[in-house]
């Protein structure tokens, strides 16, 4: 008859209340939009429903975020807050930027993001401005040793803050931001925001509905645009 059950439904059959908490350290920050519509686009489809919570920077705030979602009965937590929060939790966890034990964890692949940047640069120095809340902290440590020292060094700016900028050009590698890039005609290493809402989305939707593919990790490759916003590839 093309009837669907709807997350009351659902809930009086199968014990789900057809909710999932994400939870954010500052909801500020430029790529949560872009995150949540990658969420969404995937979770929607199955009428689950989001509860969005801000943990903040201390520990005793994310449990304490974290204790509330246990209360509501939410069917899993997408978390892209820093550390783990302290919880037993039998639902679905997915942990987006850090490793956890709790359940699956998305991360971002800094191995491939840097040969991406080597090929760029060949065998150029870069000097790495890593700001407040970067995209690609530690970055630096796949970055081989330049062969030409003498030559010009390509910058890497990397903060999800604002941060002070001088020109643009060939020269720099802006992270996370690549309209500006391409404004400023500088290359992009871009932090996939939506590709990992939406990864995260159905990492949670597998474990939830106890089907598909399960696997502890997945690392995402960040895209590299040119300065006139071409894909690089490896």
């Amino acid at each position: 008859m093309g009837y669907q059950p709807d997350a009351v439904a659902r809930g009086l059959s199968s014990n789900r209340t057809g909710l999932l908490g994400v939870v954010f350290e500052d909801l500020s920050r430029p790529w949560v939009g872009l995150f949540l519509s990658g969420l969404d686009r995937v979770i929607s489809r199955q009428n689950y429903s989001l509860l969005v919570k801000c943990s903040g920077e201390i520990s005793s705030q994310r449990n304490l975020v974290a204790r509330d979602l246990l209360s509501r009965n939410v069917d899993g937590i997408i978390w892209i807050a820093g550390s783990t929060p302290d919880i037993s939790f039998e639902g679905s966890f997915v942990s987006v930027g850090t490793e956890s034990l709790l359940g699956s964890s998305v991360m971002i692949d800094l191995e491939r993001g840097a040969q991406k940047l080597l090929k760029i640069a060949q065998g150029r120095p870069f000097v790495v401005d890593e700001g407040a809340s970067p995209f690609f902290k530690g970055i630096e440590n796949f970055l081989e040793k330049p062969t030409m020292k003498s030559a010009l060094p390509i910058h890497i700016l990397d903060s999800t803050h604002e941060k002070n900028m001088i020109g643009g050009g060939e020269n720099i590698v802006l992270c996370g931001y690549p309209d500006l890039a391409r404004i400023l005609k500088c290359y992009c290493l871009d932090w996939p925001a939506f590709d990992l809402g939406a990864i995260a989305g159905r990492l949670s939707l597998n474990a939830i509905q106890e089907k598909g593919v399960r696997p502890e990790k997945v690392m995402v490759v960040p895209p590299l645009y040119s300065p006139d916003g071409e894909v690089i590839s490896l």
